[in-house]
């Protein structure tokens, strides 16, 4: 079966990229519409559906178990071109041109396993509050967290129309703390209640490319889903909340 990649580096920077700060491995489904994977963190706090449309060629109902998404980017990194044709086979995948020419074996079925999420019921949820972060936001958030280094714990609430980023530990006495404005507007129902997220799940969305994160709030569930859309790649972050 043949892959075609027309626009190598975007698949690389804006889809493996973000699945490889999730985990190390995952399970590539291919169609003719395109891949998508679902995958989790280690200690299950984030999972992550990804889509990446396009017109993949012959690609029917393929699977593409990847040990290692970190050698997966390099080797594809090699490749100078960006409009490039993969030899996809049952354990291989294989590049070959007149200046470079490479074999990246795969696992066998089995081996790995999809997290046991039902993506349709997460996407028919009700969420009671829903916002944009720009991207911005997101990246002054994540340098603050230097000021914060002993701290995990992060607190998403709105004030005044407005949603804020507290990165604190309200269980914990005399800690250094620092509160970031993330948007100016919300909707649905206002978080009165600080809601908890581990820190280190926010460090997860780390290098995205895109210009906003959309944010859905469902406080009695304790769920989070942070979603990306820059064309043709949509992914999704679903995120557990800590309990304080």
């Amino acid at each position: 079966m043949i892959l075609n990649l027309t626009n190598k580096s975007d698949f690389i920077n804006s889809f493996l990229f973000p699945l490889s700060r999730i985990g190390t491995n995952c399970i590539l489904k291919l169609s003719n519409k395109g891949i998508t994977t679902l995958l989790s963190a280690a200690d299950n706090t984030v999972i992550l559906y990804g889509i990446y449309e396009a017109k993949l060629g012959d690609a029917v109902d393929t699977k593409l178990n990847i040990p290692d998404l970190h050698r997966l980017i390099k080797v594809l990194q090699c490749v100078d071109e960006d409009n490039i044709q993969l030899q996809v086979e049952r354990n291989k995948i294989q590049y070959t041109s007149p200046n470079l020419r490479f074999t990246y074996h795969l696992l066998h079925d089995g081996i790995l396993s999809i997290p046991p999420v039902n993506i349709k019921k997460i996407k028919q949820l009700s969420y009671d509050t829903t916002f944009t972060i720009p991207y911005g936001s997101f990246v002054n958030l994540l340098k603050s967290s230097t000021f914060t280094l002993s701290i995990n714990k992060m607190y998403f609430y709105t004030k005044d129309g407005n949603v804020y980023a507290d990165i604190d530990d309200k269980e914990s006495h005399n800690v250094d703390s620092i509160c970031i404005k993330m948007c100016e507007s919300f909707q649905g129902t206002p978080l009165d209640k600080p809601l908890p997220v581990s820190f280190e799940t926010i460090r997860t969305l780390a290098g995205l490319k895109c210009d906003e994160l959309i944010v859905k709030v469902n406080s009695k569930l304790n769920v989070m889903t942070f979603s990306v859309n820059t064309g043709n790649v949509k992914i999704t972050y679903i995120v557990s909340g800590l309990i304080k």
